[in-house]
């Protein structure tokens, strides 16, 4: 095994620590005016950086003269704690936004982006043989669109270092075109998500209340999760098409890609975890609170789910409080089939996906 620790904080001038770790941080593969441009003139003051070939982790860490992270990235190639950060994904409503160019990634909130690169020469056992790396990318400072392009240009070239240091072997991701950065997604009204990869929400027997409400689409190409979303009709505001800004959400369509953490709670899905995991566990599943398809996408796992969002009940205004009756949790678990069967068979057919499993009608 591999390790390296380094640590530097040295007592030295100023101008002098700060040229150096503005070259040296993170093996030198975050130096450039892209560095300059996340941490918006913040002076330097320390790293942290740490590399475990045979167990596929490191880990880097800039922080300014204050001590606040300026740029933290990580790596895992496997084990718990990888499986742990996926899980905390999908605890965090993933996709905050999805990225250009075929990435395959998403940026979660905070100016956090996570790239999950196949890794051909080390997927093997215990791994299976589509493995991807996975590689987070921390920018403290980054807001405006410039410094999200930046951001965004770090982890590509962070990732693509992470691939040729742990041997993973394939091509490197492309890096991002000029002034590309992650998309929080489109809204249009519901009638529009017609022919799009929202296709489901459009054309599916809706809440009521959703009927003329908004669609957000946040699903790319070559993205690992992606989300579409519907709303009750809001107040008008900019920015939004039709005029109407998005009232309160209503029902969620969600599609993974690749190995995740068994466990995973989704948000707002209910009290029962995704089946991301293999084996026995990766089969439909349909509950009063989630539905779940899958299927194999380029001969990787693929899971798309549909539930209600938080906080929404689905009940008739009126409706006496309490629990749920029979007839009400079934009319739930048919209508939730009814959006992921929907959802999963237009999502495989975009993906050339084969093997659609949905679940059954209880």
């Amino acid at each position: 095994m591999l390790a390296v620790l380094v640590i530097v904080g040295f007592s030295v001038r100023a101008p002098v620590k700060d040229w150096w770790l503005a070259r040296e941080a993170c093996g030198g593969t975050l130096a450039g005016k892209d560095l300059e441009t996340v941490r918006k003139g913040v002076g330097l003051g320390a790293q942290e950086e740490s590399f475990e070939e045979e167990r596929g982790r490191y880990r880097c860490v800039l922080e300014s003269e204050q001590g606040r992270v300026v740029v933290a990235v990580n790596a895992y190639l496997g084990g718990a704690e990888r499986d742990k950060e996926m899980s905390s994904i999908g605890s965090s409503r993933a996709p905050h936004a999805v990225l250009p160019g075929g990435l395959p990634g998403f940026e979660d909130e905070n100016s956090l982006v996570y790239l999950m690169p196949e890794c051909p020469r080390r997927a093997r056992e215990p791994f299976g043989e589509h493995h991807r790396l996975l590689v987070s990318t921390w920018t403290y400072f980054a807001k405006s669109r410039e410094e999200k392009a930046a951001m965004l240009r770090l982890a590509v070239r962070m990732t693509n270092e992470m691939t040729e240091r742990l041997g993973c072997g394939g091509e490197p991701l492309p890096a991002p075109k000029d002034g590309a950065v992650p998309d929080r997604g489109t809204f249009v009204p519901r009638a529009q998500a017609k022919g799009t990869a929202c296709n489901a929400l459009a054309t599916t027997n809706v809440p009521a209340e959703g009927s003329d409400g908004q669609v957000r689409i946040a699903i790319a190409d070559g993205g690992v999760v992606g989300r579409c979303t519907l709303y009750a009709p809001g107040k008008a505001a900019e920015g939004h098409q039709g005029g109407g800004a998005p009232g309160r959400p209503l029902v969620e369509l969600t599609s993974w890609r690749g190995d995740w953490a068994g466990k995973m709670r989704e948000m707002g899905s209910g009290p029962d975890p995704l089946p991301m995991g293999t084996g026995r566990a990766w089969k439909p599943a349909l509950t009063a609170d989630r539905a779940w398809a899958v299927a194999k996408c380029g001969g990787e796992n693929a899971g798309f789910a549909a539930h209600w969002a938080e906080g929404y009940s689905s009940r008739e205004e009126g409706a006496k409080p309490g629990p749920l009756t029979e007839a009400e949790r079934s009319e739930r678990r048919l209508l939730l089939r009814e959006y992921v069967a929907a959802f999963a068979d237009d999502q495989a057919r975009r993906g050339g996906c084969t093997g659609l499993q949905t679940p059954q009608i209880p």
